[in-house]
């Protein structure tokens, strides 16, 4: 028996949505898989993480190699040549901390606002802690991560990982009368340029700022 017009239009139907099906199926075998990690992020101050970074220091990212772990989470590790400690102690010239996300074959894991230090980069890292993983170990995230650039005469001037240049830091409002917002990517009393060719401080100028907060001398 032929089928009739009704079931003529239904085979046609279905096998257009198994022509999709298939062709779904196909683009993702074929397609590296990416998937986004979402986050908010407190804003904070210079002083709030002065004090509470367990580790800060001056260093070099020498290398960058990321691995799944057995839950099926890809983590990034990043290795540090420490040229400086600016707080804390650490018993030996390189530190390796863990971040989440990366890539591992065909598979991305991207965590939104979160930027990796790169191979060659010379920065200063506010450490949360030394012994707690956590998605970024990076106190206050993209607050706790500067970059160090040299300029036309050589000198180390500090940046914002956004490559903004940091000029100094405001007299602060007090932690208490501080609004709870979301970090927009330096911390609050974080004076800065728009202007990515502008002369942040030295490294040296930054370095003393945060001596003086810790109550030392450089």
């Amino acid at each position: 028996m032929r089928p009739n017009r009704g079931e003529k239009r239904e085979m046609k139907k279905g096998n257009r949505i198994m022509f999709w099906f298939v062709s779904i199926w196909v683009f993702m075998l074929l397609t590296p898989v990416s998937y986004l990690h979402a986050t908010s992020v407190r804003e904070v101050t210079i002083n709030e993480m002065i004090e509470k970074a367990q580790f800060v220091f001056e260093g070099r990212v020498t290398a960058l190699e990321s691995k799944e772990s057995s839950r099926k989470r890809i983590h990034t590790y990043i290795t540090f040549e420490i040229t400086d400690i600016i707080k804390g102690e650490y018993g030996s010239n390189f530190i390796t901390l863990r971040f989440l996300g990366g890539t591992v074959g065909d598979v991305t894991l991207v965590v939104s606002d979160m930027r990796l230090p790169r191979v060659g980069e010379h920065g200063i890292y506010f450490v949360e802690s030394l012994n707690r993983m956590q998605v970024n170990p990076l106190y206050g995230w993209s607050q706790g991560h500067f970059i160090v650039e040299r300029d036309a005469a050589g000198i180390g001037r500090v940046m914002t990982n956004r490559r903004q240049p940091v000029k100094g830091v405001k007299q602060e409002t007090p932690e208490g009368e501080a609004a709870q917002v979301l970090s927009q990517g330096i911390s609050r009393d974080l004076v800065v340029s728009k202007d990515s060719g502008d002369m942040g401080l030295t490294v040296d100028e930054f370095k003393r700022i945060l001596y003086k907060k810790m109550g030392k001398k450089q």
